[in-house]
């Protein structure tokens, strides 16, 4: 009895690590956004965008992380850049089904070697900003968006 039942134990862990391997190898890709970051890039007010596709604290969290470079960096240049941003995102076929994270650059892409040597001028997010697009305040370094939340705010919220 005692040997039959081991057996299934071992039969069941096969299963099981086969399983989350075959659901992990989905997760391991990331998409390329560079038609996004094209896209992003040539709204009003944004001279550049990066973007990429995170998985925070495990391969199902999936985020799409954006950086907007802003021509006018005050809070109605963020807001402007976010409502111009929003239908883009909101018809990206990754972006429109993720969380969105948005950070802000003053600046052009140009001026910075890398993508990390801009994060050191990223601006901060004040709370009007968050008052005037009607989303909760998560932080006074980026926006995080729900899909929901982009379709509003694309749809003129």
């Amino acid at each position: 009895m005692a040997r039959q039942r081991s057996g299934r134990m071992r039969l069941l862990s096969v299963v099981t690590m086969l399983t989350l391997g075959a659901a992990l190898v989905g997760c391991t890709a990331n998409a390329d956004v560079s038609e996004l970051e094209s896209q992003l890039a040539g709204i009003d007010n944004v001279n550049g965008a990066t973007g990429s596709v995170t998985h925070p604290g495990a391969p199902w969290n999936t985020q799409v992380v954006v950086s907007l470079y802003l021509d006018d960096a005050s809070d109605e240049g963020v807001v402007e850049a976010v409502r111009a941003a929003a239908p883009v995102l909101s018809t990206d076929p990754v972006a429109s089904r993720h969380d969105v994270v948005l950070s802000f650059v003053d600046g052009q892409r140009s001026d910075y070697e890398t993508d990390f040597d801009a994060q050191r001028d990223e601006i901060g997010v004040n709370p009007e900003v968050y008052a005037t697009l009607g989303i909760l305040d998560r932080g006074a370094w980026f926006l995080q968006l729900s899909p929901a939340q982009v379709r509003d705010i694309a749809g003129g919220r």
